[in-house]
């Protein structure tokens, strides 16, 4: 596109639930000569997004299968060119403060004035021009766009020709292991290897495949009310030994009540997992790391404090970007305790995506020689427990 550009070169996407409404959207728009296309809800208009270049999107924010908020969320995340008008309901300048620090354009209230609506759609038209007058800017969104286009691709792959044959072989392995029970050492030492290594890449590949599907909006998963606090305590308990090993001070700062949050054990339990296992790769041996549950009035707050080796300023940008890896890829090992330890780069990418997800929010402060923060943000549930019979014990440090 160029400053010159029509009308008609400005793809526009509708997201709204109600029907009517999204018809006269779809017919002011293009009475103004803009493309127009619809979608009825967040879930469908990702995945328009995905087969489609759109310029400017316009989404309500109370809608089935994913809200505006959260669909504002993935958009910036995966295309940040795009501009995104945000149309609410309600008056809540609560939802329009969150939206405009995620990125949105601009934020407006139902019943819509259509004129405020078509000038803000025409600023958007000259913001984008303005933007696109600039080759570089251009070539970086194309790249921007293939690289994901090859992502997804490369996931997909993943899903479909990798796990199949994993699950034949983890098949065969557990009908040789039942049939060998008189093993000699040396046997059962090769058969041992070949198993855990299996099993790595069984948890690689299941990752690969769950980032796949969060990225798109599916997850998979009931929502309802998570124990965040035994939740970490178990996590804890399955990584201590880790940390110990490498000589790490661990310090837990947790309730002795249970902290109710929105979502689902197995995400929450991941989003801590991920957490904690970054913070113990980039902690150098003797370091420290410090978790802790903070309850506030509507959320619950969840911050991994570590004493490693922080973020370059350069990098701290690219640190939620699928397979990126603050280290040096010439210097990588595959490791899940070592100092350094690398992986696939997915870990803290899944961790935004599941966040988002479950529509809270995820952010980060480092230092370089000093460590880094990551600070999460949990919707509270509203069903409160009895404090009396959720009171646990203390976990050893």
């Amino acid at each position: 596109m160029t400053p010159a550009m029509k009308e008609a070169d400005i793809e526009i996407l509708v997201v709204e639930d109600e029907e009517l409404i999204r018809e006269i959207f779809q017919q002011s728009l293009e009475s103004l000569g803009f493309s127009v296309d619809t979608a009825e809800d967040g879930k469908t208009a990702l995945e328009m997004c995905q087969s489609k270049d759109y310029d400017i999107i316009t989404t309500d924010i109370n809608m089935p299968l994913m809200d505006g908020i959260t669909l504002l969320k993935h958009l910036k995340s995966r295309w940040p060119f795009i501009e995104v008008i945000v149309v609410s309901g309600y008056a809540s300048i609560e939802n329009a403060i969150e939206a405009l620090k995620i990125g949105a354009f601009d934020f407006i209230l139902k019943p819509v004035n259509f004129d405020h609506l078509k000038l803000l759609v025409k600023k958007c038209h000259q913001k984008i021009a303005w933007q696109t007058e600039s080759t570089e800017l251009k070539e970086k969104n194309l790249q921007l766009k293939e690289l994901n286009e090859m992502k997804d691709k490369f996931l997909s792959i993943t899903n479909h020709e990798i796990r199949t044959p994993l699950m034949i072989i983890k098949g065969y392995l557990e009908i040789l292991e039942s049939q060998m029970e008189n093993m000699k050492n040396d046997d059962q030492e090769v058969f041992d290897i070949i198993k855990k290594t299996t099993e790595n890449l069984s948890d690689t590949v299941e990752r690969m495949h769950m980032l796949s599907q969060v990225s798109k909006g599916d997850w998979i998963g009931e929502e309802n009310d998570v124990d965040v606090t035994k939740t970490t305590q178990e996590v804890y308990r399955d990584l201590a030994r880790l940390f110990q090993h490498r000589n790490i001070n661990t310090s837990l700062n947790l309730p002795q009540e249970s902290l109710m949050v929105k979502g689902n054990v197995f995400a929450i339990n991941l989003i801590i997992r991920e957490l904690l296992h970054n913070a113990l790769k980039y902690t150098q041996n003797n370091g420290k790391v410090e978790l802790t549950l903070t309850d506030l009035q509507n959320e619950v707050v969840l911050n991994v404090k570590d004493s490693g080796i922080g973020i370059p300023y350069n990098k701290q940008n690219l640190i939620f970007t699928d397979f990126y890896e603050v280290q040096d890829v010439m210097n990588h090992k595959s490791s899940t305790a070592d100092f350094k330890g690398g992986g696939m780069g997915i870990g803290l990418s899944l961790v935004k995506e599941i966040v988002n997800s479950l529509k809270g929010n995820i952010q980060f402060y480092s230092e370089p020689d000093e460590g880094t923060t990551f600070i999460v943000h949990f919707q509270k549930s509203e069903n409160i427990p009895d404090q009396k019979k959720q009171v646990r014990a203390k976990v050893p440090q």
